[in-house]
C-alpha cells in the first residue's frame, strides 16, 4: 500500500483487515454473479466494495483505501472484459464468415482450421478473463489481510492521488 495512506501508529486492527479483505475478496462475487447473470448482475455487485468503501472512508483509510481500490478494479476489468469479448467475438465471427464465404472456391475450407484454431484460443481467453481478475483480487485480499503492501497497478496510485485530494 502506498506509504501516503497508512494512518499513524500501530498498523490496522484485525477488523480493518478483514474489511479490506472482504472488499478485495468481493471479486470472486462478482465474477459468480457475473457469470450466472450473463455479466448484467456486474454493476449491482460493484455496490458490494462501494458500500465498504462509503462507510469506512471517514473511519479507516486503510479499510478506504483497499476498497476504493477493489471498487476500481473491478469495475475496470468488467470494462476491459466487455471490450475484449466484443473484439474476440468479432475477429471470431469475421474468421468464420471469411472461411464460409470463400468455401464457394475451396479456398475456405483451408481456412477453416485456422476459424476453429482462433475460435477456440480467443475463446478460452475470453472466459479466462474474469478469472484472472477474481484472482488478482483474491491476492489483494491475502495481502491486504495479512498486512502487506498491495496496490492494483495502475489502479493504487489513481486512488491513492484521489483520496488525497479529497
Amino acid at each position: 500500500m502506498d506509504a501516503r495512506i497508512i494512518e499513524s501508529g500501530a498498523g490496522p486492527s484485525v477488523d480493518e483487515r478483514n474489511w479490506a479483505a472482504a472488499a478485495h475478496a468481493s471479486a470472486v462475487l462478482t465474477l459468480v454473479i457475473g457469470a450466472g447473470t450473463g455479466g448484467l448482475g456486474v454493476l449491482p455487485v460493484l455496490l458490494v466494495p462501494l458500500g465498504i468503501y462509503l462507510y469506512h472512508r471517514q473511519r479507516s483509510r486503510y479499510v478506504a483505501f483497499h476498497a476504493l481500490q477493489a471498487v476500481v478494479f473491478q469495475a475496470a476489468g468488467a470494462v476491459a472484459w466487455l471490450v475484449v469479448a466484443v473484439v474476440f467475438g468479432g475477429a471470431i465471427a469475421l474468421a468464420w464468415i471469411i472461411s464460409g464465404l470463400l468455401t464457394v472456391i475451396l479456398i475456405g475450407l483451408l481456412l477453416m482450421p485456422f476459424a476453429l484454431l482462433l475460435t477456440i484460443g480467443l475463446g478460452l481467453l475470453i472466459v479466462a478473463f474474469p478469472f484472472v481478475i477474481a484472482g488478482w483480487g483474491l491476492y489483494g485480499a491475502w495481502q491486504a489481510y495479512h498486512d502487506r503492501p498491495f496496490e492494483y497497478r495502475w489502479v493504487g496510485d489513481v486512488v491513492a492521488r484521489g483520496m488525497e485530494a479529497a
